[in-house]
C-alpha cells in the first residue's frame, strides 16, 4: 500500500475572538494553505480516526486517506487510498460520509449518504480507537426526503449526548434527524426543517463546529456554484436549543468568493482545541487557521512567517 509522507511546521498565529451581541460575533481567521493536506477536493470527512489525539480527514470523491501523524503544533500528513468499505448496493456511491462515536465505543463509525437512492448506510468501527476496523451495516432510519440528493452530517444539535444526523436538499434548507435513543443505541426520528437555515445552493456542503468559543454549535456551509461561496450561521441559543443566524464576521480573513466548492471540513489541524477550516474546491484546497487568541489585530501569516524566520 502506497504512502506519501507530506511534512510541515506550523508557528503560532494569533487570532482574534470578539463576542459581539446576538448575530455579531467576529471570528477572525489566518490563511495557512501550507499546513494542510495535499488534498483532492471533494466530500471531506473529518475525525480522529486512529485514536492519537489529533483529526485525520478523508475525501471520499477521490478516495483517499489523510492520516495527521506530527501533532500536537507540527501537522503531517500521510496518506494512503481509501479505508472505508463500499457499500455494494446498486445505486450508492460512497460519494459522501460522515464520521461520529454513533454506539458510544470510543471509536469512530460512519453514515453513508447515499444521494442516488436517497438512503443513508451504516459503517460500524468493530475495531479500536487507534486499529479502526469498518465494517458494512446496512440502511438505517431515517432516510433523507425522496425529493433529495442529499449528503449527510453527524453532530449533536441538542446537546443530550447523543449524535443526530442532518441532511441538505434540493431546496436548499437543512433536514433534521434527531437521535431519541440513547448514546450507544441510536434511534433516529425525522423532524424536518427545523434549522431556519437556506443555503446559498442545494449542493452545499455543510460543518458544525464551535467556532467562536461559547459552547454551542455554529454552522458553516461552501456552496460550488454562487457567491458568496462560504457562509456562517452563528448560533445565537443555547447549546440545547439551537437558533442560527447568518453572521459574515464570523468568516473575517476567508475568501468567500471561492467557487467550486465541493468539501467543507472542520479538523482541528494544529492540536489546539478549536476547529480551523479546510475548504475542498477545485483545481485547490484552503486552509483557514482558527487560534482563539485575544490580540490587538488579527495578524497576517505573512507577518508571522516574517517573526519566525
Amino acid at each position: 500500500m502506497t504512502r506519501t509522507v507530506i511534512a510541515v511546521m506550523i508557528a503560532v498565529v494569533s487570532v482574534v475572538y470578539a463576542p459581539g451581541c446576538a448575530g455579531a460575533t467576529v471570528v477572525y481567521w489566518t490563511p495557512a494553505p501550507e499546513l494542510a493536506p495535499d488534498l483532492p477536493s471533494g466530500f471531506i470527512a473529518w475525525g480522529d480516526l486512529d485514536g492519537d489525539g489529533d483529526d485525520d480527514v478523508s475525501s471520499f470523491a477521490f478516495e483517499k486517506q489523510f492520516w495527521n501523524t506530527g501533532c500536537p503544533g507540527q501537522p503531517t500528513w500521510v496518506w494512503e487510498e481509501f479505508v472505508y468499505p463500499d457499500p455494494g448496493i446498486g445505486d450508492c456511491s460512497r460519494q459522501s460520509g460522515t464520521l461520529g462515536d454513533v454506539d458510544a465505543d470510543g471509536d469512530l463509525d460512519l453514515i453513508y449518504a447515499c444521494w442516488q437512492c436517497c438512503s443513508f448506510r451504516m459503517v460500524w468501527n468493530v475495531g479500536t480507537p487507534q486499529e479502526p476496523a469498518l465494517e458494512y451495516g446496512g440502511a438505517i432510519a431515517g432516510d433523507p426526503d425522496s425529493r433529495s440528493n442529499a449528503r449527510a452530517w453527524l453532530a449533536d444539535i441538542d446537546a443530550d449526548g447523543d449524535l443526530d444526523l442532518l441532511s441538505n436538499h434540493a431546496d436548499r434548507r437543512i433536514e433534521l434527524h434527531e437521535n431519541t435513543g440513547t448514546p450507544s443505541s441510536p434511534l433516529w426520528v425525522r423532524r424536518g426543517y427545523v434549522l431556519g437555515v437556506l443555503l446559498n445552493d442545494s449542493h452545499g456542503q455543510l460543518g458544525f463546529g464551535d467556532l467562536d468559543g461559547d459552547g454551542d454549535l455554529d454552522l458553516i456551509a461552501g456552496v460550488p456554484t454562487v457567491l458568496p461561496g462560504v457562509q456562517c450561521w452563528e448560533n445565537v441559543g443555547t447549546p440545547q436549543a439551537c437558533v442560527y443566524v447568518e453572521n459574515p464576521a464570523m468568516l473575517t480573513g476567508v475568501n468567500t468568493a471561492i467557487t467550486r466548492i465541493n468539501g467543507i471540513a472542520l479538523p482541528d489541524v494544529d492540536c489546539d482545541g478549536d476547529p480551523d477550516l479546510l475548504i475542498g474546491a477545485r483545481p485547490s484546497v484552503d486552509l483557514y487557521i482558527n487560534e482563539r487568541i485575544t490580540a490587538v489585530q488579527p495578524a497576517s501569516w505573512g507577518t508571522i512567517k516574517a517573526i519566525y524566520r
